[in-house]
């Protein structure tokens, strides 16, 4: 492999890396899937690899209270016609690529919760900065809505752009989504709309950016009231790993760095 290196490098191809040189666990890339109230964000906050800093969406950070080596920041739009979170979180990541050219990214993982709310910030942003949008005032309070695809791709292509940078700092990134029953895109009409039995992400179009990811989870919680990460797919949702773990059913306990631990175990 060596003289092949060499001699593409002659060539002028550059950034080559051997594949033997790469684990599956240099970077982890998660999507985090799961109904509300399923222990996501705990997951992430008492077991990824710390240092972690964690973007709260939601406007919960109270769930991941007292998680130790972790720092939480909330970002949310009191006002979504004077939208400033997304400003200041390309802002942050700014200086996270700066410290990254630097050498002093002093990170293990980011976490991003949750992408719904993310969407929405994103939304805002995109509203403010084009014409993409309805306004109207109900009482005493101006209300602004998106319209047309084109504000759905304007959105897909920021939150897009945000992760190939997030991905580029090269620690585990966590985005965290909610899920909801598919829609059945054949039954449905203009009228009437049906679902499927599978789970997919909600909003729905969010599932574009499931493929960015090596690893997409879903936390449940089993019939005797356990918390757990499905890894592997099945016919109800469709998650992946790279990791060398879910081979007994596709089922693990809520523990990342024990996933890490029996991943290594296997190589």
């Amino acid at each position: 492999m060596a003289n092949e290196l060499e001699f593409l490098s002659s060539i002028g191809i550059q950034g080559l890396v051997p594949a033997e040189k790469i684990t599956n666990t240099d970077r982890l890339k998660v999507a985090l899937c799961g109904e509300k109230k399923s222990g996501k964000s705990k997951l992430i906050a008492d077991t990824a690899r710390k240092p972690l800093l964690h973007y709260d969406f939601d406007d919960r950070r109270e769930s991941i209270s007292g998680a130790k080596d972790t720092v939480i920041k909330t970002l949310v739009d009191s006002d979504s016609t004077i939208p400033q979170a997304w400003g200041i979180l390309e802002s942050d990541l700014s200086s996270l690529e700066y410290a990254k050219r630097n050498g002093n990214l002093p990170l293990k993982s980011i976490a991003l919760d949750s992408a719904t709310y993310l969407r929405q910030i994103a939304e805002n942003q995109m509203m403010k900065d084009t014409n993409l949008l309805r306004q109207a005032k109900i009482g005493l309070t101006k209300y602004q809505i998106s319209q047309g695809w084109d504000a759905i791709n304007y959105v897909h292509r920021m939150l897009y752009q945000l992760l190939r940078r997030m991905f580029a700092l090269d620690i585990d990134i966590y985005v965290v989504f909610h899920t909801r029953n598919e829609k059945d895109r054949v039954k449905s009409t203009k009228e009437e709309t049906f679902y499927t039995d599978r789970l997919t992400v909600d909003p729905q179009n969010l599932d574009v950016l499931l493929p960015m990811f090596n690893e997409t989870w879903r936390t449940f919680v089993d019939l005797d009231g356990n918390f757990k990460v499905q890894v592997r797919q099945d016919w109800r949702f469709n998650a992946s790993t790279a990791l060398n773990i879910g081979k007994d059913g596709g089922i693990e306990n809520p523990n990342i760095q024990e996933m890490l631990e029996k991943n290594d175990q296997k190589r």
